[in-house]
């Protein structure tokens, strides 16, 4: 059963890993500018989930141990992020996930690990992604976010579902003092035709100068209406090309500090778990990566915090 929660929650899953503080770090920011409230969980193994039993006052003890941890993670200071901790035991995705959906969660924050098979991407945030439930917040390894958010790179592909996360890249935006930098990609045309390889070649190039005016149209509009609610713009356009690997190397090129995206886009859809780019970004982004789904809730209220100063919080429970 879903919980309608009167505040929407991030649920950030850390351990004792060295990412802990990144994560945190990240989620505070974002939960600040989107009025979300934080919940520090850490997934054990349950009794039992091997072959081999716990000893049960070993498992109590490690259970205890890690409570207190999260309580004294969680607890350190004082700002306006309401936060608390949860410890759950079992399959980490299924348990978060789980956990989220019956306590008002519409965001998890998660590290991001190196698979075995080179997808960039550990079980747990895979497993996550693929489950398609929230929108989902990726923290690469080395993501200190001390300096900030500065440049925050959002992909526009020109479908009503790119331009839908477009408020959440400005809330956050306004809140961290940020530059929002719209990327648009004019996708790589195929046209196949024997025997008309001028005339499929003219075609081709019409196409892609009709295709790169619309581009340039449409960032227009999007940069007008986002600095006319006080948000710095910039916009970009490349290609023809694959919209992945050159977004990565904008992110790279720019010294981006987030992207926000749509889990879908134009080519996207419905019934998979999300669109090609975001996937690929997913495990292959430098910087954090945030992917928005439809059902995201924010809780924005009458005034925009600043959160450009988010080393502390306050804890409740």
């Amino acid at each position: 059963m879903r919980a309608e929660n009167s505040v929407p929650r991030l649920i950030a899953c850390i351990d004792d890993g060295e990412m802990a503080r990144s994560i945190s770090s990240h989620a505070l920011a974002i939960a600040c500018s989107l009025g979300l409230e934080v919940t520090f969980a850490r997934v054990i193994d349950a009794p039992g989930q091997f072959a081999s039993p716990a000893d049960p006052i070993e498992w109590q003890l490690r259970r205890r141990a890690q409570q207190d941890s999260l309580r004294h993670f969680a607890g350190r200071k004082e700002t306006q992020v309401v936060a608390n901790s949860v410890l759950l035991a079992g399959a980490p995705a299924q348990e978060l996930s789980d956990w989220a959906l019956e306590h008002g969660g519409t965001m998890l924050a998660t590290g991001r690990r190196r698979s075995e098979d080179g997808k960039g991407l550990g079980s747990t945030a895979m497993s996550l992604l693929e489950r398609g439930e929230h929108s989902l917040l990726l923290i690469p390894p080395g993501s200190e976010r001390d300096a900030g958010y500065r440049r925050i790179l959002v992909p526009v592909d020109g479908s009503d579902r790119g331009d839908a996360v477009l408020p959440v890249a400005r809330r956050i935006a306004r809140t961290h003092g940020a530059d929002l930098i719209f990327v648009h990609v004019v996708p790589q045309l195929e046209l196949n035709g024997k025997g008309q390889g001028g005339q499929i070649h003219h075609l081709s190039s019409e196409l892609h100068k009709h295709r790169e005016r619309c581009g340039i149209e449409h960032l227009e509009t999007l940069r007008r209406r986002s600095q006319e609610d006080g948000v710095g713009v910039r916009t970009i356009i490349r290609g023809p090309g694959d919209p992945r690997s050159i977004l990565r190397d904008v992110a790279v090129s720019e010294q981006i500090d987030l992207i926000v995206m749509a889990s879908h886009g134009v080519t996207g859809l419905s019934d998979v778990a999300c669109g090609s780019v975001a996937e690929y970004l997913a495990g292959h982004s430098p910087t954090p990566l945030l992917i928005v789904r439809p059902n995201l809730r924010c809780s924005f209220g009458p005034e925009v915090a600043d959160c450009r100063n988010q080393s502390a919080f306050r804890f409740d429970g």
